[in-house]
């Protein structure tokens, strides 16, 4: 299947999100037009401010994307797909409703859309390593996870799960199923690219949140140091810068090579203990601002205790690099410090 070039013009779905957001500024920084979906009018308002009201972009309103037919109208003479919009969080109240039928009906309204468009060509899914990750099996030191793995989660797994992140996981793994089983069982004229990052860090693109508590999922968990008595205990210890992930997905589109493959989109491994060494350890924050860190344990490492990432497909076909988890982490704060001064003025 071909690959897309710019000046192409390419859908982007959930827009306004974190790394939605990353997305459509590296397209429109590479010479493509972006069609974006949002959910409100207020989302449709912010992603144009996100971007400077860049001529290149349009934002479509699509308030339910479980609603067949839903991207009929936003996906229409466009020339690929990067489908982002799905939920990612840890507070549900049910995981049926929240997590899992977005996630499957929104890919399979996506795939539907594109099967009605002769103009698209490829499109994109980011998924997750939730969706690679066995948590079933522990840590597992020994082991290595490549993109030949999958979580072993079910549809009744998720609607009956005891704690969130197992309904996550089942959310993220039945999504990206979905997609690959379309393929399969369609005669599809399009080829499909699924994304799979870990923990997702990253300073964010102005606008995409109003204040704190708005902060997305993943740079949460770096921001949730402050204050802490102790050094958390880690969640998924495989992180991936959003510069880096942004530029996957451009590369996922523009490389031939990638046509229907699956990729793990990762920088490296991290844990908390590691995030608190960074920050202490910085000339660019303030003493004030370190004292509100825990300590812990300087040094000490969860590296090898737990499961391995290889990630030299992505590299060798997409060739993806990304920047140091010091420099992401420290700009992140900077930024995030920010936002609190602003609030409290």
């Amino acid at each position: 299947m071909p690959s897309v070039t710019a000046p192409a013009t390419i859908l982007v779905t959930g827009a306004n999100g974190f790394i939605a957001a990353h997305c459509v500024a590296d397209l429109l920084k590479n010479g493509f037009a972006v069609v974006a979906t949002a959910r409100t009018e207020a989302k449709v308002l912010t992603t144009f401010f996100m971007h400077k009201h860049h001529p290149k972009l349009s934002v479509e309103l699509v308030p339910d994307i479980t609603a067949p037919g839903c991207f009929d109208e936003a996906i229409k003479n466009c020339d690929a797909v990067l489908h982002l919009a799905a939920p990612f969080g840890y507070s549900y109240s049910n995981f049926e409703k929240e997590l899992l039928i977005p996630s499957i009906q929104g890919t399979l309204a996506i795939c539907e859309s594109a099967q009605k468009t002769p103009s698209v060509k490829r499109v994109v899914l980011t998924s997750s390593f939730a969706s690679v990750y066995d948590a079933s099996k522990g840590l597992q030191p020994e082991k290595t996870y490549t993109e030949e793995d999958w979580a072993p989660l079910t549809y009744e797994d998720g609607k009956n799960a005891a704690i969130t992140p197992i309904a996550y996981r089942a959310s993220k793994v039945l999504a990206e199923k979905t997609a690959w089983d379309f393929v399969k069982k369609n005669d599809v004229k399009w080829d499909l690219v699924t994304l799979c990052p870990g923990m997702v860090f990253g300073r964010l693109i102005e606008g995409t949140i109003n204040n704190l508590k708005s902060l997305n999922t993943s740079n949460g968990i770096v921001w949730s140091l402050f204050g802490a008595k102790d050094i958390p205990d880690t969640k998924a210890p495989i992180w991936t810068s959003v510069t880096a992930l942004a530029a996957a997905h451009t590369k996922a589109l523009t490389t031939p090579e990638a046509s229907n493959q699956r990729f793990l989109i990762t920088n490296g491994e991290y844990d908390f203990q590691e995030i608190a060494d960074i920050l202490h350890a910085s000339s660019l924050l303030p003493q004030e601002v370190k004292e509100r860190i825990p300590i812990g344990s300087p040094g000490k490492r969860l590296s090898k205790t737990h499961y391995k990432v290889d990630n030299s497909k992505a590299s060798r076909i997409l060739g993806i690099e990304g920047p140091t988890l010091d420099d992401t982490v420290i700009e992140l704060v900077q930024q995030l410090l920010s936002y609190e001064k602003a609030q409290a003025q």
